[in-house]
């Protein structure tokens, strides 16, 4: 799978999650505590929605390490072995 693939699916998520993010560009290295609504809860159903898009599995210290979309993509692609 190629970055900008993932980078494009990782983008939809995020959109899908934060409504107010559609139409406009995703910052990939926005932090978790700049979004308004990024909470344990948005947290897990980020989480679960990259495992279900990617069909990959998350172990614990993998999800409490991501802070940023970017940090989803580079987790992704080494989890794909891209």
């Amino acid at each position: 799978m190629k970055e900008q693939e993932v980078i494009t699916i990782i983008t939809k998520i995020f959109q899908d999650t934060f409504p107010e993010l559609k139409g406009s560009d995703l910052d990939m290295e926005k932090h978790h505590e700049d979004f308004e609504r990024w909470d344990s809860f948005t947290h897990m159903d980020l989480i679960s929605k990259v495992e279900e898009a990617f069909e990959i599995v998350l172990e614990i210290d993998e999800v409490i390490a991501l802070h940023t979309p970017n940090a989803f993509v580079h987790l992704v692609l080494s989890k794909k072995g891209s």
